[in-house]
């Protein structure tokens, strides 16, 4: 991520790259997300099936579907907390799904990602809560603390850096959980459901947090099951549907 400010796309749109089909992933592709034949079942129940997907540097992408389709079960195999039953699963050029798991905590530094429920710890403070994330992924206590405090500074947060996680609002606490992810200057932003504990106006204003953040050069891949965020910004969208990938283009169909 480069630093500095960011700055306000003019329009209300994000930044979106074609996809080169045929790609063969690796470390000089542009692609930064590549599902090949990718299946996960839970107690011999299909949760995804052969699905196939490649998402380009620098997109912003929908993930959409009912409930039960996959979506948050897709997100958690690209942040490889799940292991495929069967297939591929290529992340920012390497295997996820043969990747030994003494690597993963390098790879998860270039993956940020933003939950529903934020999952802030209640304890610590807002910066606390971000140089916890940092100093656990091996970065050490100075530069933990000067990202922490250069990306708070960014989402106008600066000021509430001594609150605790009960003092903010929810709205603050969502910026909070974007700072974290932020904080390890991630290639790749993976958000779940993102919008789902907040009112319009937050909702709207997260969302050109996270066009911003695209603008910046980092790839974003946004679940969601709401109709009226994906109206609100034309992207790149993926239906889920049974598992399976049934709709790959601009919203609506």
């Amino acid at each position: 991520m480069p630093r500095g400010d960011f700055e306000r796309p003019r329009h209300r749109h994000c930044r979106r790259l074609p996809t080169q089909q045929g790609a063969t992933p690796g470390p000089a592709s542009p692609l930064v997300i590549r599902l090949r034949n990718l299946s996960k079942e839970y107690e011999r129940r299909k949760i995804l099936r052969g699905i196939d997907l490649q998402v380009d540097a620098g997109e912003f992408v929908f993930l959409t579907g009912p409930s039960g389709a996959g979506k948050t079960t897709l997100l958690r195999l690209l942040y490889a907390a799940e292991s495929p039953s069967a297939g591929e699963v290529w992340v920012a050029g390497r295997r996820l799904d043969e990747l030994p798991r003494a690597q993963l905590p390098l790879l998860r530094r270039k993956i940020g990602v933003i939950f529903q429920d934020f999952k802030l710890l209640r304890r610590k403070n807002v910066l606390e809560n971000i140089t916890f994330a940092l100093r656990i992924h091996g970065v050490a206590p100075r530069e933990a603390q000067r990202r922490a405090l250069q990306v708070l500074k960014r989402l106008g947060l600066h000021h509430r850096q001594t609150a605790l996680p009960d003092a903010l609002s929810g709205g603050e606490q969502q910026r909070v959980a974007i700072a974290r992810a932020l904080a390890y200057q991630p290639r790749l932003i993976l958000a779940d459901e993102p919008t789902g504990n907040l009112d319009a106006d937050l909702a709207s204003e997260l969302l050109s947090l996270l066009c911003d953040i695209n603008y910046q050069g980092a790839t974003v891949l946004v679940a969601t099951h709401d109709h009226a965020l994906l109206e609100s910004l034309p992207a790149r969208t993926l239906v889920l549907h049974h598992g399976q990938i049934h709709y790959d283009g601009m919203w609506p169909p």
